[in-house]
């Protein structure tokens, strides 16, 4: 064994790896509404639904997803990936946990919707890396609630 190959994760290690990463960068693009990493996320011919929503290609893709906009600030907080590698070469299944915090403002009140999402994943190996082929919303939960801040910001 040489020492590339010790350092080196078998595949699967690598691909679950890299898998999670995708993930994040989900995550990131929409929080930071950052349309430009689209190519990075999603295939080309990407299908994403959701209650009441469905967008094909990027196209859709970018002007659906921008609809976020309507929120002042958002966090998708992913969590407990499981994945199915159809091995070497082959696509993958996941499934994905996420709670997604949206702050926005009805009649000068601020407001923070909470929701809990299982996505439900099809990946796709390409020249690049993996990308979302598919992907299903399925909204577990939600509530919105008034938003409170602590004016000082310390311990009461």
């Amino acid at each position: 064994m040489t020492a590339l190959t010790a350092m080196d994760p078998e595949p699967e290690a690598r691909d679950e790896r890299a898998l999670r990463q995708l993930a994040y960068r989900y995550a990131r693009m929409i929080d930071r509404r950052d349309w430009g990493l689209l190519p990075l996320v999603f295939t080309e011919t990407a299908h994403l639904s959701g209650p009441g929503y469905a967008m094909n290609g990027h196209a859709e893709l970018r002007e659906g997803l921008a609809t976020i906009d309507r929120f002042s600030a958002t966090m998708h907080c992913v969590m407990n990936p499981v994945f199915e590698i159809e091995g070497e070469g082959g696509g993958a299944r996941g499934e994905i946990y996420c709670v997604a915090n949206h702050l926005h403002e009805r009649e000068g009140v601020p407001l923070k919707l909470d929701m809990g999402i299982r996505y439900e994943d099809r990946y796709e190996r390409t020249g690049a890396g993996w990308r979302i082929a598919e992907r299903v919303l399925n909204l577990v939960w939600q509530q919105e609630l008034p938003l409170e801040t602590s004016g000082g910001g310390g311990i009461a």
